[in-house]
């Protein structure tokens, strides 16, 4: 196993980055990379574009309601090995079209992933990610995090991707494999708004976000498996890449099998978070692939949960249960299902359902839901100690661990927390 931990030992921020980054780029045998703006098939319109501005530039004129680029513009990203060059490309000029981003005009987030194909061979399909941090405001929210840390007065808490690196990398198996990481930036450019209401329109308002040196960009491995709802409904991973496919689909299967797949899927989320110890921070059906007997978490971008104590493990459990159930809610799959004589049935003409709500229901995640926003966090043990997940109890799914056990991730981000820190300080 590469030593990734060994990273926290190095003398500054700048130098633990490029730690991480010589074990992964290295491996993978990539000296560096570049990002191209092409406007045409010919490289006269062909311009380089910094990586803080790639995602702002795609998306941010979409998000925000303003006209979008040129049809046949391509984003290029060139990946330069010692004697070779790999370059994948995204037609940009059409917008996003997989089918869990269907409203763009109440979307507040810009997204966080693309998806590459090699350029000479198209089933090569890699994705592009930028990892951002969200919630700090200032420097003082990562000192006040060092702190609690440091003292121990919070049993869970968030760190963006760049500051837990290393404990993501050592639990490599349970993630998409990542080929590439860039240098740590800065995004100049909002990337989360708020929704406020006009007299006659929705306005949407830039959130500044504290982001110095903590963003990044990374290449990944695409998952060729389903998502949870495609896999429970026996869907192929291709349908969810194409919105044109809510259209034209029918689909017949028994409810217990259907329920049974859903319910099998989350005991193995909940087990995964009890084996890592912390959770990604975006987790939702679509979230999350069905990899054979495994789940596998896709979305990496946002940082993470960790946990520090058994009561902080159980918190980010349901948080994460919380997110499945609320992504059930508004899916736009399940919306075109409803149940009949025992089988889910499915079809385009079917536009709105209570099936989300039903299934809701009988995995006991409507329990869940409600007692999770009712509850202080002086109660979420006693929470934790009766939720179920259909008929069995969370308890006893999944492994809980002794306070010293959580150690290490702790200390691994108290480090990297130190080592930014020293570095941005002043």
């Amino acid at each position: 196993m590469d030593n990734y931990i060994s990273c926290v030992d190095e003398k500054n921020y700048g130098d633990y980055f490029q730690c991480i980054r010589n074990y992964v780029n290295s491996k993978n045998l990539f000296k560096g990379a570049s990002y191209f703006i092409r406007t045409n098939s010919g490289n006269s319109g062909t311009e380089a574009i910094q990586k803080n501005l790639i995602f702002y530039k795609i998306y941010g004129n979409t998000i925000l309601g303003y006209p979008d680029l040129p049809e046949n513009s391509h984003l290029v990203v060139s990946l330069k090995k010692e004697n070779d060059t790999v370059e994948y490309i995204k037609n940009i000029g059409e917008k996003r079209k997989d089918i869990y981003f269907l409203d763009y005009y109440l979307r507040t987030k810009i997204p966080e992933s693309i998806l590459l194909r090699n350029s000479k061979n198209v089933e090569d399909i890699k994705k592009l990610i930028e990892a951002r941090p969200y919630g700090f405001t200032t420097i003082e929210d990562i000192k006040k995090l060092k702190r609690s840390l440091d003292i121990k007065s919070t049993d869970n808490f968030y760190v963006p991707l760049s500051l837990s690196l290393p404990i993501v990398l050592n639990n490599q198996e349970y993630f998409p494999n990542i080929y590439y990481i860039s240098k740590p930036y800065t995004i100049d450019t909002p990337y989360v708004f708020r929704i406020l209401l006009g007299t006659s329109d929705f306005i949407k308002k830039p959130i500044k976000l504290f982001n110095n040196n903590l963003s990044l960009l990374s290449i990944i491995e695409f998952e060729k498996y389903s998502t949870i709802e495609s896999y429970s409904l026996g869907l192929d991973y291709r349908f969810e890449l194409d919105q044109k496919n809510l259209h034209k689909f029918e689909i017949q299967i028994k409810y217990d099998e259907f329920t049974h797949r859903f319910y099998d899927s989350i005991e193995k989320i909940s087990e995964l978070i009890s084996i890592l110890k912390f959770s990604p921070e975006d987790i939702g059906t679509y979230q999350i692939i069905r990899d054979n007997k495994k789940v596998k978490p896709i979305d990496i971008a946002s940082g993470n949960r960790m946990a520090i104590n058994p009561k902080g493990l159980n918190k980010i459990t349901l948080d994460a249960i919380v997110g499945i159930a609320e992504s059930i809610d508004n899916s736009p799959l399940l919306n075109h299902c409803i149940i009949k004589d025992n089988y889910v049935i499915c079809d385009e003409k079917i536009t709105k359902s209570d099936l989300p709500k039903r299934l809701i229901k009988n995995l006991n995640l409507d329990e869940i839901l409600y007692t999770h926003y009712n509850t202080s966090n002086k109660k979420i043990d006693e929470l934790f100690k009766h939720a179920k997940i259909k008929d069995t109890k969370l308890k006893d799914i999944i492994t809980q661990h002794k306070e010293d056990e959580f150690e290490e991730n702790r200390e691994i981000v108290s480090k990297t927390l130190e080592l930014y820190l020293r570095d941005h300080n002043n």
